[in-house]
C-alpha cells in the first residue's frame, strides 16, 4: 500500500468523516455523562461497516485495588463504553475517548453543532477527541473495504484518570499494539507522536501538632513557640528530606498549603497538596510509601506532644509508560507519518497519565498516542483542522495497511 493509494481514499471519505464527527458532536458526551447517544451512532456506523459492536456499562468499583487505578471524580451517570470487533483477528486496536468537557460561555458558534469555518470544525469535542474518534472509526472502515485488516475500534470515557472507561475496557481485553488517536497536548498535530506518559502522584497531607502552655490565663498568643509543636514546619521538613533523599529522582510540587489560625500562635494544623512526577520504574505506589516512610520517621513523640501525619492520595496517580522510539510500531507509525505528510515526526514525552499508558502496562504491548491540530483545548471554539483530519485518516490506514 503506497501514500497516495491512502491519501486518495481518505480524500475520497471526506464528506463521510465530517457528517460522522458532526453527528457525534451533536450527541453530548460530557465528562459525568454516560455518553449512551453518543456511542450509539458511533456504533451504528461502524455496524454499518461490517464491524461487531459491544457496548455497555463498565463499573470501576471491583477496580480499586488496581495497580493502574486513579480514582475519578464524583460519578453522575454510569458510563457505556462501546468495542467494535471486525471479522476475523485484528492486530491492531484503534482508541479514543468519547467524553468531553463540560459546555462554556464564550462560543462564537453554537458547541453542540460542528461547525466549518477557515478550514476548521468547531464544536465541543471536535479535537478533544471527538474527531480523533471520527477519525480512528473511518479509517477502521476503509480498512475492512479495502484491505481486509481491520482494527479493533474502542471508544471509552477516560477522562477522570480512565477509571470509568479505559481501564476498565482495557482490562477484560486481550489485545497487541494499539493507537491511542488523540491530539496532541501541545498543539503540534501530526508533528509529533505520544510515546511515553510520564508518572504522577497528587498527594493530600495532614499534619497536626501542638501548641505550648500559655504564660498567661485565656491567652493562646503567650504559648512560648519553642514548646508547640509547628505542624507547618514538620511539612516542610517532609517535602524537604523527599525532595534531597527519598524522591530526588522525582520533582515535586507543593501546590498549596494551608496553616495556623493567627499571627502569633504556633500553627498546630496544616494541610498541604504535593504533586509527584516521575519516570522509568517508579510507581505511584512507591512514592506514596515514601511519604508514609518519612512520616513514619518524623512523627515521633516530643517534649511536649507528638507529629500525627494523615496522608491520602484522593486525586490522580498513574505510573509512567514508554514506548521505544525504534519499537516496531513506532517505526512503522513514524513510516507512515512521514509518507503522508512528508516530515518526519519528532517523539513527546512530557504528557501526564495519558491512556497510552494502559495497553503498555496491562499487556507489555506497544501504545502510541496520534492526532490532528487542534485548538482551544477545554475552553469556547474548541476546533481541530479539516485538512490534518483527513491527513490523519490516511496515516491510520496506511499504517493498517502495512501491518
Amino acid at each position: 500500500m503506497d501514500s497516495r493509494r491512502a491519501l486518495e481514499l481518505a480524500e475520497g471519505a471526506r464528506a463521510e468523516l465530517l457528517l460522522l464527527l458532526a453527528t457525534l458532536i451533536e450527541a453530548p458526551s460530557p465528562y459525568g455523562a454516560s455518553g449512551s447517544e453518543a456511542q450509539a451512532r458511533l456504533g451504528a456506523y461502524l455496524e454499518r461497516n461490517g464491524f461487531a459492536v459491544d457496548s455497555g456499562e463498565d463499573s470501576w468499583e471491583p477496580l480499586r485495588d488496581h495497580p493502574e487505578f486513579s480514582p475519578p471524580p464524583p460519578e453522575i451517570e454510569p458510563p457505556v463504553n462501546l468495542v467494535a470487533t471486525p471479522p476475523g483477528a485484528p492486530r491492531l486496536t484503534f482508541f479514543a475517548h468519547v467524553d468531553t468537557e463540560a459546555p462554556s460561555a464564550g462560543w462564537s458558534s453554537p458547541p453542540g453543532r460542528a461547525t466549518v469555518r477557515d478550514g476548521r470544525v468547531y464544536g465541543l469535542g471536535a479535537a478533544d477527541d471527538k474527531g480523533g474518534l471520527a477519525a480512528a472509526a473511518v479509517a477502521a472502515a476503509l480498512l475492512a473495504r479495502h484491505s481486509g485488516q481491520a482494527p479493533r475500534v474502542v471508544s471509552v470515557h477516560g477522562k477522570g484518570g480512565g477509571a470509568r472507561g479505559t481501564l476498565p475496557v482495557l482490562s477484560r481485553m486481550d489485545a497487541g499494539d494499539s493507537i491511542y488517536v488523540h491530539p496532541p497536548e501541545n498543539g503540534a498535530g501530526l508533528d509529533v507522536l505520544k510515546n511515553a506518559s510520564r508518572g504522577v502522584l497528587d498527594v493530600t497531607l495532614r499534619v497536626t501538632g501542638w501548641s505550648g502552655r500559655p504564660r498567661e490565663i485565656g491567652t493562646p498568643e503567650s504559648a512560648p513557640f519553642a514548646e508547640g509543636g509547628d505542624a507547618l514546619d514538620a511539612c516542610l521538613r517532609l517535602v524537604g528530606r523527599l525532595r534531597r533523599e527519598e524522591l530526588s529522582d522525582c520533582e515535586l510540587n507543593l501546590g498549596r498549603v494551608a496553616a495556623g489560625e493567627a499571627a502569633g500562635r504556633t500553627p498546630v494544623r496544616c494541610q498541604a497538596e504535593v504533586r509527584v512526577l516521575f519516570r522509568g520504574a517508579r510507581t505511584a505506589e512507591d512514592a506514596l510509601g515514601a511519604f508514609r516512610h518519612v512520616a513514619g520517621d518524623l512523627g515521633g513523640s516530643k517534649p511536649g506532644g507528638a507529629f500525627h501525619f494523615e496522608i491520602t492520595a484522593p486525586g490522580l496517580r498513574a505510573n509512567p509508560a514508554e514506548t521505544a522510539w525504534d519499537d516496531t510500531l513506532a517505526v512503522q507509525l513514524r513510516s507512515a507519518v512521514t509518507d503522508i505528510t512528508g516530515r518526519e515526526p519528532v517523539p513527546y514525552a512530557d504528557h501526564l497519565a495519558s491512556d497510552i499508558r494502559f495497553p503498555i502496562r496491562l499487556w507489555r504491548a506497544a501504545s502510541l498516542g496520534i492526532g490532528s491540530l487542534g485548538g482551544n483545548f477545554y475552553g469556547p471554539d474548541e476546533w481541530v483542522d479539516l485538512e490534518d483530519l483527513v491527513r490523519l485518516v490516511a496515516v491510520l490506514f496506511l499504517l493498517g495497511a502495512r501491518r
